[in-house]
């Protein structure tokens, strides 16, 4: 039956019992969540106001100085009969949804202070008086003559200290601020009045909403209908009395009394409200009350003060008004009367939210109540909007009114000035009535009877202005509400949201747009006049809004757009600039991009000339500032206040240069006409023409002048070039220059600008014409003598001037002329070579004045070096050649910087073949290269070969060359020639030594012919010592020197592994012929390729595939006898022997066991990959004793072989293994299938796992199988790979008891265990407790152990124990009597599984077949003894001998009880036959043979050691029962230190 079912059924037929309300406990709690300091006062005021009272009274009569009782009376309408039952039901609200009460819980308030209060209203009155814990009232009529006044009755429910007056006349005078009917609070104390408040309100102004505004809340709960403002004055009359008061003093009038009034304004927004029927329903369910049709919002604020600022107003306030005006920190939410929660901004704000229970919070938590309460707060945020604009507006109108007109340029107000001049009684008549009316508006509201007129003239309107928009920004600033942060955030979103115009805020240019106002910025004040910024007033009063609005990007900063439009409307004066420059520099200097139009708009006082004009700054150091500069130029004024750094680098300015300056004054018309002007410009030119000026200036300053008439000379202002300096005196009509300061600077700008300092040549050439008797030597004195005056063209004229004359050897009249450069010094020797001279009368001297002259301009010293070397070479006759040679050598200094060696195609060097003549690179000084026919200098010139540039020897090229040209034909000169090569290895680039490497220069006479021909290096190799190979190589020796210069070129001692891959593939049959008897050459052939064939031959793809198709590789063979035959084959008909029973199955083509790995690469597949096997088992499928103790113990210990195995490694889990079932065959039938040959097998395969089905697997076992096989094949499926360590490890873990698998610390103690042994605490070879546990083993019946008692050991009877097996095995196996007939008396055998494991091995005689140490060795009768006396395995029985006598050593047993056998049918690892030990030498070949090839290693030696216990333990157990165990976990413990030493000495 279900749940609903038993509900009707109780409904039905059960009987009927009530909840039982401890209503004491209930008003306690309801008043628990009270937390206000005068609730009951909030709760009867609340009461009041709803009741339509005008006034209330509060009593406190006292006694002692204390409360005993409380009065409470208000006017408004008497108790209807509704109230009267609703005053006595519990949370039982108003209905009226215009009535705060929700909750009908603010009437227990009362109980708060008493135990019975009473009430008192029209006539009626009830008491009320505690039952228990019930509460209970009678009503009745009263005969209270003051019938107008409902009262409550407080009878305290113990004195009560008086309160604080100051706080609780704060706390009326807070709550008088929004109650719509009260007007009027007295307090009484003991009939004495002490606080007397009331309320004066104006009639209310309506406030325009305009069009743009959205009225409605989000989701259109509410809409905004209307908004008036009315004023409203709280007047305080009362007793200041301290905390300590005594009411006694009362009537003595010690007290001081107050009186003070406060004026504010209080906002009233009208709603409609319009909600679905359901949201009505659901509120009204939650608050008893329907949501109203109307409802109000009001705030409380204070308007702006002209006469006091915020802080002195709040100074001079009454304290009583404390909390009532909120400017500047936050408002309270009123909910009838004040609450916990903020507004968020500096206004209070009354509405009908719904509150929590206690009235403290609105309610957010209960959803329906969410929504409505969110809808409502939505409009207080429009309400502030609405308020907002409307201050706007009238400063909007203020501003165009007063300031707008009268204001230039955003100054202060400057329209008394403007007046001052013609009438300065004259005032601004429109403001000044406006102004004064407002102030007197303020005088009168305040109640300021004397205050003086304000100087109106005088006042600061912009300042007053900004002050008042500051004040009404901060009102409606909102800051995170307390403790509901979303009182704020709805509010100040519907603030933003509700007009779809941007906020409006004062700015510097009247009243505007936020997103059309900047933020100043400090830098920028110097020049922004028309961009409107924030006044500094508002920002610092409202720095939050300002933050918050430029955080949501309402507002934001001044920037470089702004900056362009101030640019852009009017020109900076030259100060302003200063600034502007300045702030652009800091600017740019945070990494702010640059902006072309900044310099375009950015404009310089009355010339409005733009920056980007101006390409230069003035350098009064270089060009004075009382000369005329250019218009490009920044004036002085401003850039004298930045560095030049700045100036360059921030404004892109160039000092203004002497040729960009000279380029402006040379175009003014004084500098032609003025003396006194030109030579003050020349003096600025003078002093900075070589002061840091470029030479390209200085020529563009001479360029500029020189087309001047500048220079003042003796005949007036000449052109420089027609200027004369004033020592040049040779003819008196030259016009020389005239300065009144003639200085060094003056003089290089003369030089400079080309004034003379010499007479042209023209002249001189005209005058030597006409003078016939002129003397050509005293020419060429004056020449000489003005020599550092002529100018460069000057001198190219003398140059170039066929003038000069030439040695007339033949004594003719003809004068021949010629240039300078043609002629040579006038010396015998030049006249014996036949050069032209220079005809010189008198002594040749060449020290003097006029030969320098000459020579400077290009007579010839000496010959040149062309015409020296042409000279030396032939044809020239033989002494004019030895002579020119020898000049050569003699001067070579004077040609050692035009001489290169490699460069001259002169054949000048005499060499030592008579008759022969060679340039500097085409012979050498060293004889031994005459081995290769190079030329060799003549004998008398070696000492000057390295003046010459001869080599000694050819370089590496040359060699090379030369080698190429003419290798050698023969092996003797070849010996020669690789003899001298040799010695100059040295020579050679590695480049060249590849080049040789593959060059035929070896001469090499072929075996079967004298015939000689050349090879390379790279395909011959010297004579090795397998002289069988030399026929299939190349083979050279030209002695030991001349081999090392054939090793550097490539020469090999013998071929590389790649020589050989290469002969195989060509020649591997040949080869194969010649080592047919002796293969192991051939495989040495085949390791060396293996061994180089990743780095070197596998590169080459094409030999690499002659080599897998080529018969090229060795193929082994096993024969029935056991004997190898070798085969060559290629690589696809060989397999890599990785399955030794697939080899003896089919004996196929197998690679060498040590180049397994080389033959993979070449494509030999793998034999057990390319064999398909199929087993099918065969006989009848049964559950055997046998399969099932197997089966348990593989899944007992299936935990154990997953050990120290990571889990990538694992191919199926612990979970398959425990689902492995077990089961007995007869036997195993498998087929083989090797390419298209198929074996079938009867009986090889004793075990095998077959898939049954998705998730079933099934182990086949036959009687004849072995633990090793059955290890094997289950390490094959659990593992994705293993070795003989994994199958070591499995069958010991298989085979061995728990207790020594704990004792080698294979498993921890929590590991089950077989044996139940108890502690023994006294004794200290304690054994530690163990339980045995199984998991379920599918299909087999499994022995209950849980009855076992446990076996209790005392520490004597171990203790004997250990003694009498330690002595027992030492007596057994000494010569002395055989004691295996002694029992163990004080072992419980407990009654266990009788699975035996030795009990595997079957029962067949052994015979002994020899001896190795003294070691018995035996085999099956029916098996051939070399099984186990085989040569192969000699080794492997020698190690596995000396590990079973280490051990036996160990135990201290002697060696005759230790047997060998081998028998690779059976499945015992070990037996004991009468103290008798064998080991079967198949398992140590399976698990051991190759990790104990260099020496045993600890696995081996820890399996053996196993093992050996095992057999020891049989010797006084035959079962496998917790007797065995605890004797086998006996003699391990006694023996495992003994084993550890010995395996450390061992591996």
């Amino acid at each position: 039956m279900s749940l609903d079912t038993f509900r009707s059924q109780i409904l039905s037929n059960s009987g009927e019992g009530r909840v039982e309300v401890n209503q004491r406990d209930l008003i306690d709690k309801i008043l628990a969540r009270y937390s206000c300091q005068f609730v009951i006062y909030r709760e009867l005021m609340q009461n009041s106001d709803d009741a339509e009272s005008s006034s209330i009274k509060i009593l406190f009569e006292t006694k002692d100085n204390k409360i005993i009782r409380i009065l409470f009376k208000n006017n408004g309408y008497a108790f209807r009969l509704e109230d009267w039952d609703r005053l006595v039901k519990i949370a039982e609200g108003n209905p009226d949804e215009q009535k705060i009460g929700a909750f009908g819980v603010g009437f227990y308030s009362l109980f708060s202070v008493c135990e019975e209060p009473f009430v008192s209203s029209g006539g009626q009155g009830m008491a009320f008086y505690w039952r228990g814990n019930q509460l209970f009232t009678k009503q009745g009529p009263t005969d209270d003559e003051d019938k107008g006044w409902t009262t409550f009755l407080m009878d305290t429910r113990e004195p009560m200290e008086l309160p604080n007056f100051e706080e609780f006349a704060q706390f009326l005078t807070n709550s008088l601020g929004f109650t719509e009917n009260l007007q009027e609070i007295s307090v009484y104390l003991d009939d004495i009045s002490v606080i007397q408040l009331s309320k004066k309100v104006q009639e209310p102004k309506l406030v325009e909403i305009t069009s743009n505004f959205d009225t409605y809340s989000p989701n259109k709960m509410f809409r905004l209908t209307s908004v008036d403002v009315k004023d409203v004055q709280l007047d305080v009359k009362r007793l200041i009395i301290p905390t300590n008061a005594n009411a006694k003093q009362l009537y003595l009038n010690k007290y001081q009394t107050e009186e003070a009034s406060v004026l504010f304004r209080v906002a009233n927004g009208n709603l409609d409200v319009k909600v679905s029927n359901e949201f009505s329903a659901k509120m009204e369910r939650i608050t008893k009350k329907k949501p109203p049709d109307e409802t109000s919002l009001q705030m409380i604020f204070t308007e702006f003060d002209e006469l006091n600022s915020p802080e002195d107003y709040n100074k001079n306030l009454s304290p009583v008004f404390k909390n009532l005006l909120s400017y500047p920190e936050q408002g309270r939410i009123y909910i009838g009367f004040s609450t916990n929660q903020t507004t968020g901004c500096c206004s209070h704000l009354a509405a009908r939210v719904i509150p929590t229970m206690e009235r403290e919070l609105i309610d957010f938590a209960e959803k329906t109540l969410a929504e409505y309460n969110n809808e409502m707060l939505s409009l207080a945020g429009t309400l502030s909007r609405i308020l907002y604009e409307d201050a706007m507006n009238q400063m909007t109108q203020f501003y165009n009114d007063v300031l707008g007109a009268d204001i230039e340029d955003n100054e202060e107000i400057k329209w008394f000035e403007k007046q001052a001049a013609n009438n300065l009684s004259h005032k601004p008549k429109s403001f000044y009535e406006w102004f004064k009316k407002r102030v007197l508006h303020f005088m009168s509201k305040k109640r300021i009877p004397n205050l003086q007129m304000t100087d109106f003239e005088n006042f600061p309107y912009r300042e007053w202005l900004e002050k008042w928009a500051a004040h009404a920004l901060a009102h409606f600033t909102y800051s995170p509400s307390t403790p509901t942060l979303q009182v704020s955030e709805i509010a100040e979103k519907q603030f933003l949201n509700c007009l779809k115009q941007d906020l409006f805020i004062l700015s510097t240019n009247g009243v505007l747009p936020i997103a059309d106002v900047r933020l100043p910025n400090l830098e920028m004040a110097g020049f922004i006049k028309t961009v409107p910024v924030v006044p500094k007033i508002m920002l610092e009063q409202c720095d939050k809004f300002f933050m918050k609005a430029k955080y949501s990007q309402l507002i934001k900063e001044l920037s470089l757009q702004d900056v362009l439009c101030e640019l852009k409307s009017r020109v900076l004066s030259e100060d302003e600039m200063v600034i502007l420059l300045k702030w652009w520099i800091s600017y740019k200097s945070k990494g702010n991009a640059s902006d072309p139009q900044f310099m375009q708009h950015a404009r310089i006082g009355e010339s409005r000339q733009a920056l980007n004009t101006i390409r230069f700054y003035l350098n009064p150091d270089k060009i004075p500032l009382d000369v005329d500069i250019p218009f490009e130029v920044l004036p002085y004024a401003i850039s004298q206040y930045f560095t030049e750094q700045e100036l360059k680098d921030q404004l892109g300015l160039f000092e203004l240069p002497l040729a960009e300056w000279a380029k402006f004054i040379v175009n003014q018309p004084e500098l032609e006409d003025d003396f006194k002007y030109a030579e003050k410009i020349l003096h600025v030119l003078a002093k900075g023409l070589y002061n840091n000026t470029s030479e390209d200036d200085r020529k563009k300053i001479r360029e500029l002048f020189i087309k001047k008439r500048c220079i003042p000379t003796e005949f007036g202002m000449k052109f420089p070039n027609e200027s004369y300096f004033e020592n040049i005196d040779i003819f008196p009509s030259l016009p020389t220059i005239q300065f009144q300061n003639f200085n060094s600077n003056i003089e290089n700008l003369m030089k400079h600008l080309g004034v003379r300092k010499i007479v042209e040549l023209e002249i001189i050439f005209e005058h030597l014409i006409r003078q016939e008797d002129c003397d050509y030597m005293q020419v060429i004195e004056y020449l000489a003598s003005v020599s550092s005056d002529l100018k460069d063209d000057e001198k190219v004229l003398l140059q170039q001037k066929p003038i000069w004359p030439r040695e007339n050897l033949l004594q003719t009249k003809e004068i021949q002329r010629d240039v300078i450069s043609n002629l040579y010094i006038p010396i015998r020797l030049y006249r014996e070579f036949g050069l032209p001279l220079i005809d010189w009368r008198g002594r040749w001297y060449s020290g003097s004045k006029e030969v320098r002259f000459l020579i400077g301009l290009g007579l010839q010293e000496y010959p040149s070096l062309d015409k020296i070397l042409q000279l030396a070479t032939p044809p020239t006759s033989p002494e004019i050649r030895e002579r020119a040679l020898k000049f050569f050598i003699d001067n070579f200094k004077n040609y050692s910087v035009q001489y290169q060696p490699t460069l001259i195609n002169y054949e000048f060097l005499p060499c030592s073949n008579s008759n022969t003549y060679s340039t500097p690179w085409e012979c050498y000084a060293n004889g031994k290269c005459k081995i290769m026919d190079f030329r060799i200098l003549r004998e008398d010139l070696h000492s000057q070969a390295g003046k010459l540039g001869v080599f000694q020897h050819p370089n590496g090229t040359a060699l090379l060359t030369r080698l190429i040209q003419n290798p050698p034909q023969d092996e003797d000169k070849a010996k020669k020639i690789f003899e001298y090569l040799k010695s100059q290895h040295k020579s050679f680039a590695n480049n060249d030594w590849d080049k040789l490497a593959n060059l035929e220069f070896i001469p090499v006479q072929k075996s079967q012919s004298n015939e000689i021909i050349l090879t390379k290096p790279t395909s011959c190799f010297f004579k090795f010592e397998e002289k069988s190979l030399r026929n299939f190589f190349l083979c050279v020796d030209f002695g030991n020197r001349a081999n090392k210069f054939l090793t550097k070129c490539g020469v090999k001692n013998e071929p590389s592994p790649l020589n050989f891959a290469n002969l195989l593939v060509d020649s591997s049959q040949e080869l194969w012929k010649l080592y047919k008897n002796d293969v192991q050459k051939y495989l040495d052939i085949l390791k060396k390729i293996a061994k180089d064939y990743d780095k070197v031959i596998s590169i080459h793809a094409d030999l690499v595939g002659r080599m897998k198709d080529v018969n090229i590789l060795i193929a082994i063979q096993m024969g029935l006898g056991g004997e190898e035959s070798y085969y060559l084959a290629s690589a696809k008909e060989i397999y890599i022997n990785d399955d030794k029973m697939y080899q003896q199955i089919f004996d196929p083509l197998i690679a060498p066991k040590n180049l397994e790995t080389f033959y993979k690469k070449l494509g030999c597949k793998s034999l057990h990959e390319s064999v398909t096997k199929n087993v099918v088992p065969n006989g009848s499928i049964q559950k055997t004793k046998y399969s099932q103790q197997l089966q348990k113990m593989i899944r007992e210990r299936a935990g154990l072989f997953y050990l120290h195995h990571p889990e990538a490694e694992i191919r199926n889990d612990e979970k398959w293994l425990k689902k492995l079932k077990v089961r007995e065959i007869e036997y195993m039938e498998t087929s083989y299938t090797l390419e298209n040959v198929t074996k079938n097998k009867k009986n090889d395969i004793t075990t095998n796992i077959f898939q049954e089905s998705t998730n079933s697997w099934i182990l086949y076992v036959t009687p004849t199988s072995n633990l090793i096989d059955i290890s094997r094949h289950v390490v094959n499926n659990i593992y994705k790979s293993y070795n003989s360590k994994d199958i070591s490890f499995f069958n010991m873990v298989l085979t061995a008891p728990l207790s020594s698998l704990k004792s080698m610390g294979i498993i921890e103690p929590k590991l089950p265990i077989l044996s139940f042994i108890k502690d023994d605490k006294q004794s200290q070879n304690t054994l530690d407790n163990f339980s045995l546990q199984y998991d379920d083993v599918e299909d087999v019946d499994i022995e209950d152990f849980t009855s076992e008692e446990p076996i209790t050991i005392t520490s004597e009877n171990t203790l004997n124990l250990r003694n009498f097996l330690q002595d027992d095995i030492r007596s057994r196996y000494s010569n002395s009597e055989n004691s295996s007939s002694k029992v163990v008396n004080n072992i419980k055998i407990i009654n266990e599984s009788k699975f035996n494991y030795c009990d595997i091995i079957p029962g067949y005689s052994l015979q002994c077949v020899g001896t190795l140490q003294k070691i018995e060795l035996y085999v099956p009768k029916d098996v051939d003894q070399s099984e186990i006396l085989s040569h192969s395995r000699t080794a492997s029985l020698c190690q596995f001998v000396n590990i079973l006598k280490d051990l036996a050593d160990i135990f201290e047993v002697t060696s005759k009880a230790i047997h060998v056998f081998y028998d690779k049918n059976a499945n015992s690892i070990a037996f004991n036959r009468d103290g008798s030990l064998f080991f079967n030498f198949k398992y140590y070949l399976g698990l051991h043979e190759q990790e104990c090839r260099t020496k045993p290693t600890t696995d081996a030696m820890t399996y053996w050691f196993m093992i050996f216990c095992h057999e020891l333990a049989h010797n006084f157990s035959q079962l496998h029962n917790s007797g065995f165990e605890v004797i086998l976990f006996f003699i391990i413990c006694k023996n495992l230190h003994a084993k550890s030493l010995r395996i450390d000495e061992q591996t």
